[in-house]
């Protein structure tokens, strides 16, 4: 994958270059620049597949290059900044990740993974899903006293509890729904998410790493927790992951 980096903080840049050669062989850094009009010039001539940007570019914004570029939406944003408040006008831009510096390997990971399955989705265009990148990702789980309504990409795992439904969070709580696990599998995107388990769907958005001892373990930043992955679904996993082993 073509990565372009904008930051105006050249440590801040570097920084993340040295991430990205480091972790990530599969992508290549084609440009940079710490300006709004460098930006845009550079962008139109690389042609990346995605862009990790500060949004605060002194006095200007990356939402002024967003602005600027007539096919926004093939260039993949991830926004990276040092103020939360910036979050809801980030959203409102459809971006595909958000990341509150400084920037992790772990919150790198999960942003470059959101990029691969968008990329791979696009590609493809076969997803059986719901749910598709124009449509609004919220999950209405309903209980016996009431309808809580998530995130679909806030969903790290599901687990299933006889008829009721566990939904494991990004923030570390856990939701219940009072529908079982499968009517949850027909309606959560396919593009992100894999029954790994007859007990189990992951969004593979966080998988962290494999486990191939006793079986095949799936490891999820953001959780404890190992989940097994069924025989039958050990080779579907590997190649979701495009993984060679």
């Amino acid at each position: 994958m073509k990565l372009f980096i904008i930051e105006d903080d050249q440590w801040s840049q570097m920084a993340i270059e040295k991430l990205i050669k480091s972790f990530f062989p599969d992508v290549e850094v084609v440009g940079t620049a710490d300006n709004v009009k460098h930006a845009i010039r550079l962008i139109n001539k690389t042609k990346p597949d995605f862009i990790l940007a500060d949004i605060q570019l002194g006095d200007e914004s990356v939402f002024e290059i967003m602005n600027s570029l007539n096919d926004v939406w093939e260039y993949n944003f991830v926004l990276t900044t040092s103020h939360e408040n910036y979050a809801l006008e980030a959203i409102s831009n459809e971006v595909v990740d958000y990341i509150v510096k400084p920037v992790s390997i772990e919150n790198l990971t999960l942003a470059i993974n959101k990029v691969k399955r968008k990329l791979n989705n696009s590609s493809n265009n076969n997803s059986e899903g719901v749910f598709n990148k124009s449509d609004n990702r919220i999950l209405g789980l309903s209980s016996m006293d009431k309808i809580e309504v998530i995130n679909v990409d806030a969903i790290v795992y599901v687990q299933a509890d006889g008829r009721y439904t566990h939904f494991f969070l990004l923030d570390g709580s856990r939701k219940t729904a009072s529908k079982n696990l499968g009517e949850y599998e027909k309606i959560l995107p396919k593009e992100d998410f894999l029954r790994v388990h007859h007990s189990y769907i992951v969004n593979m958005n966080y998988v962290k790493s494999i486990l191939k001892t006793d079986g095949y373990f799936v490891k999820l930043f953001k959780s404890d927790s190992l989940i097994p992955v069924a025989k039958r679904k050990q080779d579907i996993i590997v190649k979701f992951l495009k993984l060679k082993v």
